[in-house]
Protein backbone atom coordinates (compact mmCIF):
# COMPACT_ATOMS: atom_id res chain seq x y z
CA UNK A 1 0.00 0.00 0.00
CA UNK A 2 2.96 2.58 0.62
CA UNK A 3 4.49 1.31 -2.38
CA UNK A 4 1.43 2.57 -4.39
CA UNK A 5 1.11 5.58 -2.29
CA UNK A 6 4.51 6.52 -2.79
CA UNK A 7 4.32 6.15 -6.71
CA UNK A 8 1.19 8.14 -6.69
CA UNK A 9 2.67 11.13 -5.13
CA UNK A 10 5.77 11.14 -7.63
CA UNK A 11 3.71 10.89 -10.86
CA UNK A 12 1.59 13.80 -9.04
CA UNK A 13 4.43 15.85 -8.22
CA UNK A 14 6.06 16.36 -11.65
CA UNK A 15 4.81 19.30 -13.72
CA UNK A 16 2.28 19.27 -16.15
CA UNK A 17 4.83 20.84 -18.84
CA UNK A 18 7.21 17.88 -17.94
CA UNK A 19 4.32 15.46 -18.40
CA UNK A 20 3.21 16.76 -21.52
CA UNK A 21 6.53 16.21 -23.10
CA UNK A 22 6.71 12.41 -21.95
CA UNK A 23 3.49 11.37 -23.19
CA UNK A 24 3.79 12.89 -26.74
CA UNK A 25 6.76 10.83 -26.56
CA UNK A 26 4.56 7.36 -26.63
CA UNK A 27 2.80 5.69 -29.07
CA UNK A 28 -0.57 7.08 -30.51
CA UNK A 29 -2.74 4.16 -29.08
CA UNK A 30 -1.19 4.59 -26.22
CA UNK A 31 -1.74 8.00 -25.73
CA UNK A 32 -5.60 7.35 -26.08
CA UNK A 33 -5.52 5.04 -23.09
CA UNK A 34 -4.41 7.30 -21.03
CA UNK A 35 -6.82 9.53 -21.23
CA UNK A 36 -8.62 6.99 -18.87
CA UNK A 37 -5.50 7.54 -16.02
CA UNK A 38 -7.60 11.04 -15.32
CA UNK A 39 -9.04 14.43 -15.76
CA UNK A 40 -5.57 15.93 -15.93
CA UNK A 41 -4.76 13.54 -17.90
CA UNK A 42 -7.72 13.44 -20.02
CA UNK A 43 -6.88 17.37 -20.97
CA UNK A 44 -3.21 16.69 -21.45
CA UNK A 45 -3.41 13.63 -23.86
CA UNK A 46 -6.42 15.43 -25.81
CA UNK A 47 -3.95 18.75 -26.23
CA UNK A 48 -3.33 19.07 -30.33
CA UNK A 49 0.30 19.89 -29.54
CA UNK A 50 1.00 16.26 -27.92
CA UNK A 51 -1.16 14.17 -29.92
CA UNK A 52 0.98 15.77 -33.01
CA UNK A 53 3.72 14.87 -31.81
CA UNK A 54 2.75 11.37 -30.98
CA UNK A 55 4.81 8.66 -33.27
CA UNK A 56 2.42 7.49 -35.42
CA UNK A 57 2.24 4.27 -37.26
CA UNK A 58 0.91 2.92 -40.21
CA UNK A 59 -1.23 -0.37 -39.91
CA UNK A 60 -2.61 -0.74 -43.35
CA UNK A 61 -4.02 0.75 -46.41
CA UNK A 62 -6.34 0.36 -49.30
CA UNK A 63 -5.63 0.08 -52.78
CA UNK A 64 -7.71 -0.98 -55.84
CA UNK A 65 -6.44 -3.63 -57.97
CA UNK A 66 -7.95 -3.83 -61.90
CA UNK A 67 -8.42 -7.26 -63.34
CA UNK A 68 -6.17 -8.95 -64.91
CA UNK A 69 -8.79 -9.48 -68.28
CA UNK A 70 -11.46 -7.04 -67.57
CA UNK A 71 -9.65 -3.09 -67.16
CA UNK A 72 -12.42 -1.62 -66.81
CA UNK A 73 -13.64 -4.09 -63.54
CA UNK A 74 -11.32 -3.32 -60.47
CA UNK A 75 -11.78 -4.26 -56.72
CA UNK A 76 -10.65 -2.79 -53.43
CA UNK A 77 -8.28 -4.63 -51.30
CA UNK A 78 -6.61 -3.50 -47.64
CA UNK A 79 -3.09 -4.53 -46.51
CA UNK A 80 -1.23 -5.21 -43.22
CA UNK A 81 1.25 -3.25 -43.19
CA UNK A 82 3.49 -5.46 -41.06
CA UNK A 83 2.63 -7.70 -43.91
CA UNK A 84 0.80 -10.87 -42.02
CA UNK A 85 -1.97 -11.72 -40.46
CA UNK A 86 -5.37 -11.24 -42.24
CA UNK A 87 -7.12 -7.94 -42.98
CA UNK A 88 -8.27 -6.10 -40.16
CA UNK A 89 -10.77 -4.28 -42.32
CA UNK A 90 -13.43 -5.86 -44.57
CA UNK A 91 -12.36 -4.91 -48.02
CA UNK A 92 -15.80 -5.52 -49.21
CA UNK A 93 -17.52 -3.43 -46.83
CA UNK A 94 -20.50 -5.51 -46.12
CA UNK A 95 -21.76 -3.17 -43.27
CA UNK A 96 -22.81 -0.55 -46.02
CA UNK A 97 -26.52 -0.80 -47.26
CA UNK A 98 -27.00 -2.40 -50.56
CA UNK A 99 -26.91 1.17 -52.43
CA UNK A 100 -22.91 2.27 -51.20
CA UNK A 101 -21.56 -1.18 -51.79
CA UNK A 102 -20.98 -0.26 -55.65
CA UNK A 103 -18.95 2.53 -54.52
CA UNK A 104 -15.21 2.83 -56.02
CA UNK A 105 -12.57 5.07 -53.32
CA UNK A 106 -11.62 7.98 -54.93
CA UNK A 107 -9.67 8.79 -52.05
CA UNK A 108 -8.28 8.35 -48.50
CA UNK A 109 -6.72 10.53 -45.66
CA UNK A 110 -5.72 8.88 -42.03
CA UNK A 111 -8.08 6.05 -41.61
CA UNK A 112 -11.09 7.66 -43.39
CA UNK A 113 -12.56 6.89 -46.97
CA UNK A 114 -14.02 9.34 -49.68
CA UNK A 115 -16.12 7.10 -51.99
CA UNK A 116 -17.68 7.97 -55.24
CA UNK A 117 -21.06 6.52 -56.24
CA UNK A 118 -21.72 6.72 -60.43
CA UNK A 119 -25.16 7.05 -60.77
CA UNK A 120 -26.62 5.96 -64.33
CA UNK A 121 -29.72 5.27 -66.55
CA UNK A 122 -29.61 0.93 -66.95
CA UNK A 123 -25.75 0.49 -65.93
CA UNK A 124 -24.74 2.69 -68.84
CA UNK A 125 -25.92 6.02 -69.09
CA UNK A 126 -24.18 8.02 -66.29
CA UNK A 127 -26.17 11.16 -64.85
CA UNK A 128 -23.74 12.23 -62.25
CA UNK A 129 -22.00 11.03 -59.08
CA UNK A 130 -23.08 11.13 -55.26
CA UNK A 131 -20.38 10.96 -52.32
CA UNK A 132 -19.95 9.64 -48.70
CA UNK A 133 -17.27 9.43 -46.33
CA UNK A 134 -16.63 6.46 -44.52
CA UNK A 135 -14.87 5.49 -42.00
CA UNK A 136 -14.08 1.34 -41.91
CA UNK A 137 -12.68 1.37 -38.21
CA UNK A 138 -16.51 2.59 -36.71
CA UNK A 139 -18.53 1.12 -39.57
CA UNK A 140 -19.99 4.67 -39.75
CA UNK A 141 -20.68 7.11 -42.90
CA UNK A 142 -21.89 10.41 -43.97
CA UNK A 143 -23.90 10.92 -47.51
CA UNK A 144 -22.54 14.23 -48.62
CA UNK A 145 -24.70 17.09 -50.33
CA UNK A 146 -24.59 17.42 -53.66
CA UNK A 147 -23.28 20.66 -55.33
CA UNK A 148 -23.07 21.84 -59.10
CA UNK A 149 -19.46 21.50 -59.54
CA UNK A 150 -19.78 17.37 -58.57
CA UNK A 151 -22.73 17.30 -62.10
CA UNK A 152 -19.96 17.74 -64.00
CA UNK A 153 -18.41 15.00 -65.97
CA UNK A 154 -14.78 14.41 -64.37
CA UNK A 155 -15.23 16.15 -61.14
CA UNK A 156 -12.01 16.49 -59.30
CA UNK A 157 -12.23 15.78 -55.49
CA UNK A 158 -9.87 15.15 -52.64
CA UNK A 159 -10.22 14.28 -48.56
CA UNK A 160 -8.83 15.72 -45.51
CA UNK A 161 -8.89 14.58 -42.41
CA UNK A 162 -6.27 15.09 -39.51
CA UNK A 163 -7.63 13.11 -35.97
CA UNK A 164 -4.36 14.87 -34.00
CA UNK A 165 -6.10 18.20 -34.44
CA UNK A 166 -9.67 17.34 -35.00
CA UNK A 167 -12.17 14.80 -35.01
CA UNK A 168 -13.99 16.37 -38.35
CA UNK A 169 -12.73 16.20 -41.34
CA UNK A 170 -12.71 18.43 -44.97
CA UNK A 171 -13.65 17.42 -48.78
CA UNK A 172 -12.18 19.47 -51.54
CA UNK A 173 -13.22 19.85 -54.68
CA UNK A 174 -12.25 22.06 -57.73
CA UNK A 175 -13.88 23.73 -60.21
CA UNK A 176 -12.84 23.92 -63.58
CA UNK A 177 -13.76 26.51 -66.44
CA UNK A 178 -15.27 24.50 -68.66
CA UNK A 179 -17.00 20.71 -68.42
CA UNK A 180 -14.41 18.74 -70.54
CA UNK A 181 -11.76 17.31 -69.19
CA UNK A 182 -9.42 18.36 -65.97
CA UNK A 183 -5.69 18.71 -67.63
CA UNK A 184 -7.29 20.81 -70.16
CA UNK A 185 -9.35 23.42 -68.33
CA UNK A 186 -7.89 25.63 -65.50
CA UNK A 187 -8.61 25.76 -62.16
CA UNK A 188 -11.30 28.47 -61.39
CA UNK A 189 -12.39 27.75 -58.22
CA UNK A 190 -12.37 25.60 -55.03
CA UNK A 191 -15.67 24.23 -52.70
CA UNK A 192 -14.67 23.09 -49.20
CA UNK A 193 -17.13 20.95 -47.42
CA UNK A 194 -16.90 21.16 -43.85
CA UNK A 195 -18.20 18.29 -41.27
CA UNK A 196 -18.69 20.92 -38.72
CA UNK A 197 -21.31 23.00 -40.74
CA UNK A 198 -22.44 19.86 -43.30
CA UNK A 199 -22.17 22.58 -45.97
CA UNK A 200 -20.09 23.62 -48.84
CA UNK A 201 -18.12 26.88 -49.24
CA UNK A 202 -17.25 28.24 -52.89
CA UNK A 203 -14.08 29.76 -52.81
CA UNK A 204 -12.20 31.32 -56.43
CA UNK A 205 -8.98 30.39 -56.83
CA UNK A 206 -5.66 32.28 -55.18
CA UNK A 207 -3.41 30.14 -57.43
CA UNK A 208 -3.04 31.99 -60.58
CA UNK A 209 -4.66 31.56 -64.36
CA UNK A 210 -2.21 28.79 -65.48
CA UNK A 211 -3.18 26.21 -62.62
CA UNK A 212 -3.64 22.53 -64.70
CA UNK A 213 -3.93 18.99 -62.99
CA UNK A 214 -3.51 15.99 -63.89
CA UNK A 215 -6.41 13.84 -64.21
CA UNK A 216 -5.43 11.51 -61.18
CA UNK A 217 -3.14 14.19 -59.73
CA UNK A 218 -1.92 13.19 -56.44
CA UNK A 219 -2.69 14.58 -53.13
CA UNK A 220 -1.22 14.48 -49.85
CA UNK A 221 -2.80 16.05 -46.68
CA UNK A 222 -1.04 17.63 -43.41
CA UNK A 223 -0.81 20.18 -41.39
CA UNK A 224 -4.41 21.31 -42.05
CA UNK A 225 -3.21 21.87 -45.62
CA UNK A 226 -4.16 19.71 -49.17
CA UNK A 227 -1.06 19.78 -51.33
CA UNK A 228 -1.67 18.20 -55.23
CA UNK A 229 0.80 17.68 -57.97
CA UNK A 230 -0.03 19.80 -61.52
CA UNK A 231 0.56 19.16 -64.99
CA UNK A 232 3.13 22.10 -64.56
CA UNK A 233 6.53 21.67 -62.18
CA UNK A 234 4.71 22.96 -59.44
CA UNK A 235 2.74 21.71 -56.25
CA UNK A 236 -0.16 23.78 -55.03
CA UNK A 237 -1.37 24.11 -51.65
CA UNK A 238 -4.62 25.61 -50.00
CA UNK A 239 -5.46 25.19 -45.83
CA UNK A 240 -8.74 23.36 -44.72
CA UNK A 241 -10.13 27.31 -44.38
CA UNK A 242 -9.32 28.31 -47.70
CA UNK A 243 -7.32 31.11 -46.29
CA UNK A 244 -3.65 30.18 -47.25
CA UNK A 245 -2.96 29.20 -51.17
CA UNK A 246 0.28 28.68 -52.14
CA UNK A 247 2.54 27.60 -55.47
CA UNK A 248 5.89 25.35 -54.50
CA UNK A 249 7.83 24.88 -57.28
CA UNK A 250 9.16 21.43 -57.77
CA UNK A 251 12.48 20.13 -60.16
CA UNK A 252 9.51 18.40 -62.22
CA UNK A 253 6.78 17.13 -62.58
CA UNK A 254 5.75 14.66 -59.83
CA UNK A 255 3.93 10.88 -60.21
CA UNK A 256 3.69 10.88 -56.29
CA UNK A 257 3.78 12.83 -53.17
CA UNK A 258 3.04 12.01 -49.35
CA UNK A 259 4.19 13.10 -46.03
CA UNK A 260 6.71 11.31 -43.81
CA UNK A 261 8.60 12.00 -40.50
CA UNK A 262 7.35 15.56 -40.77
CA UNK A 263 8.56 16.12 -44.67
CA UNK A 264 6.48 16.12 -47.95
CA UNK A 265 8.24 13.41 -50.11
CA UNK A 266 7.61 12.93 -53.56
CA UNK A 267 8.86 10.40 -56.55
CA UNK A 268 9.17 11.34 -60.31
CA UNK A 269 11.13 8.58 -62.79
CA UNK A 270 12.12 6.35 -59.98
CA UNK A 271 13.81 9.38 -58.18
CA UNK A 272 12.99 10.36 -54.47
CA UNK A 273 12.96 13.62 -53.60
CA UNK A 274 12.62 15.69 -50.09
CA UNK A 275 11.09 19.03 -49.16
CA UNK A 276 13.75 19.70 -46.36
CA UNK A 277 12.79 23.75 -46.29
CA UNK A 278 9.23 24.09 -46.88
CA UNK A 279 9.50 27.93 -46.55
CA UNK A 280 12.25 28.15 -48.67
CA UNK A 281 10.62 25.66 -51.44
CA UNK A 282 13.73 23.32 -51.16
CA UNK A 283 13.69 19.59 -52.79
CA UNK A 284 16.67 17.69 -51.98
CA UNK A 285 16.97 14.36 -54.30
CA UNK A 286 17.23 11.45 -51.64
CA UNK A 287 17.26 7.99 -53.33
CA UNK A 288 17.06 6.63 -56.82
CA UNK A 289 14.49 3.34 -57.20
CA UNK A 290 16.00 0.12 -59.44
CA UNK A 291 14.80 -2.63 -59.86
CA UNK A 292 16.57 -4.11 -62.47
CA UNK A 293 14.92 -8.24 -62.05
CA UNK A 294 11.28 -6.09 -62.59
CA UNK A 295 10.84 -6.05 -65.91
CA UNK A 296 7.06 -4.04 -65.39
CA UNK A 297 5.97 -0.94 -64.51
CA UNK A 298 5.86 0.30 -60.67
CA UNK A 299 3.85 2.79 -58.88
CA UNK A 300 4.08 4.13 -55.88
CA UNK A 301 1.37 3.81 -53.52
CA UNK A 302 1.95 4.93 -50.21
CA UNK A 303 4.72 6.07 -47.96
CA UNK A 304 5.40 5.10 -44.30
CA UNK A 305 4.57 8.05 -42.16
CA UNK A 306 7.23 7.42 -39.57
CA UNK A 307 9.62 4.73 -41.47
CA UNK A 308 12.12 4.81 -44.62
CA UNK A 309 9.63 2.79 -46.36
CA UNK A 310 7.52 2.98 -49.20
CA UNK A 311 4.97 0.59 -50.59
CA UNK A 312 4.94 -0.56 -54.35
CA UNK A 313 2.60 -1.71 -56.92
CA UNK A 314 4.13 -3.58 -59.38
CA UNK A 315 2.10 -4.15 -63.23
CA UNK A 316 -1.28 -3.67 -62.45
CA UNK A 317 -1.12 -4.30 -58.48
CA UNK A 318 -0.68 -7.65 -59.32
CA UNK A 319 1.68 -7.62 -56.39
CA UNK A 320 3.19 -5.19 -53.89
CA UNK A 321 7.27 -4.48 -53.29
Amino acid sequence: MELTSSKKAGAASLPDDLIAEILSRVPYKSLCRFKCVSRPWLALCSDPGVRRKCPQTLSGFFFRRLDLYSPITSSNYFVNASGRGPPMVDPSFSFLPPGHRDAIICDSCNGLLLFRLRLSVYKQIEIGHRYFVCNPATEKWIDLPDTEPMKRRYPFIRLGFDPAVSSHFRVFLLVHDNDHIPWEDRVVGLEIYSSVTGRWTYMPSKWGDDIRLYGNSISAFFNSTLHLTTLGSSVITVDTDGKTWRKILTPCSFDFIGMSQGCLYSISNDVVWVLEDYVGQQWIRKHAITAPELDVYCRALVIHPEHNLIFLGVGRVRSLM
